[in-house]
């Protein structure tokens, strides 16, 4: 599989899972507001932040705006110059999968076409105005239904496996987001100090996450700050918890590795592992001793080092990387994942990716 096919089946499952998080944030936040009286700057700032937004909010809407349901929200979903908003996520998704028609089946593309042209119909934009709970609903109901027909009529391969790979590496990140927007109430308040404020709050994570029933089951009814940072980092079986997701990032390299019939060792394998290992040897009470927004930042940027370790392996490689590639597969003269020949006699290194 060439390059650039791969890196558009990883990205199109990432810009659907940020869709399904955000969409997610924005109406647990809206029904939060109602149950908890918060002050003016946590209500709707903390979304700006964990979207990644703040700096061109700031820049293009005002400070004044910042906590504005309406002006944040509108930013969040429609506006198509900030590349983090659901509208521009959903048309990268679709432009990624529009490159990728012949390897995709007929209906994964269908799932993300009928997503945006619904997102662009007026009668979408006068659902967003009457019913946003439904509007926001059925966004996430898509990007889960995108993933039940990958699964369900697209070959188990090498471009099913790297959308499998953006979806485990968008969502340890996203938790690790979301998570790291209420640090403070953890790290300042203890276990028995908590007040129903803060029991909202984390209400909130959960449902952020899709965690509120999965907690419940496997934490006994005990609903702190320290249990709920606990499950969705450290619990193995939750599928967005940060562990999970690595351990998932982690099965789906070796099997990446293991088809390559190379020795070489990626970049992006090390970075798994070191921080995979550290998680593996850490709990709660080192989190805490840690201090817990300083371990959910070493999460978010470990994880943007894996990111970009990746796009050096797989998805943009350099040209000796391909060439070692190939001398070790047995044919030093050409790889799959170039165009046209490596002439090993002009070490020009201008072979082009296919495509």
């Amino acid at each position: 599989m060439i390059s650039r096919v791969a890196d558009s089946c990883f990205w199109l499952t990432r810009y659907l899972e940020r869709v399904d998080t955000l969409a997610r944030l924005l109406e647990v936040n809206r029904s939060f507001q109602l149950d908890a009286e918060m002050s003016s700057g946590d209500r709707w700032r903390p979304l700006v932040v964990v979207s990644g937004s703040e700096e061109l909010f700031l820049e293009r809407v005002g400070a004044e705006q910042i906590d504005d349901a309406e002006a944040v929200q509108a930013y969040l979903v429609w506006d198509e110059e900030e590349p983090s908003s659901i509208v521009s996520s959903v048309r990268w998704a679709r432009e990624n999968a529009r490159t990728i028609r012949e390897t995709m089946s007929v209906e994964t593309w269908e799932s993300v076409n009928d997503v945006w042209l619904w997102l662009r119909d007026r009668a979408t934009r006068r659902l967003y105005d009457r019913d946003r709970d439904a509007f926001y609903d059925h966004l996430c109901k898509q990007c889960m239904l995108f993933h039940g027909i990958c699964y369900s009529t697209m070959l188990h391969e090498d471009p099913f496996l790297f959308m499998k790979l953006g979806r485990a590496v968008e969502r340890a990140g996203q938790t690790a987001r979301i998570l790291d927007v209420k640090h403070h109430a953890l790290g300042d308040t203890a276990a028995d100090r908590e007040t129903t404020v803060d029991a909202a709050q984390w209400l909130a994570i959960l449902r952020s996450c899709s965690a509120f029933e999965p907690f419940f089951k496997r934490s006994a009814h005990v609903l702190t700050g320290q249990a709920v940072a606990r499950f969705l980092i450290f619990d193995r079986t939750f599928p967005r918890s940060v562990l999970h997701n690595l351990d998932r990032a982690r099965g789906l390299l070796l099997r990446l590795q293991a088809e390559e019939n190379s020795s070489r060792r990626h970049r992006s394998w090390e970075v798994l592992e070191r921080v995979r290992g550290q998680l593996l040897q850490m709990d709660i009470e080192d989190v805490l001793d840690w201090g817990i927004h300083r371990t959910l930042t070493w999460i978010v940027d470990s994880n943007s080092e894996l990111c970009d370790a990746l796009h050096e392996d797989y998805l943009d490689p350099p040209i000796e990387a391909l060439r070692f590639a190939a001398r070790t597969a047995g044919n030093p003269s050409f790889h799959p994942l170039l165009a046209t020949p490596v002439d090993e006699s002009s070490g020009s290194g201008q072979a082009q990716r296919q495509g």
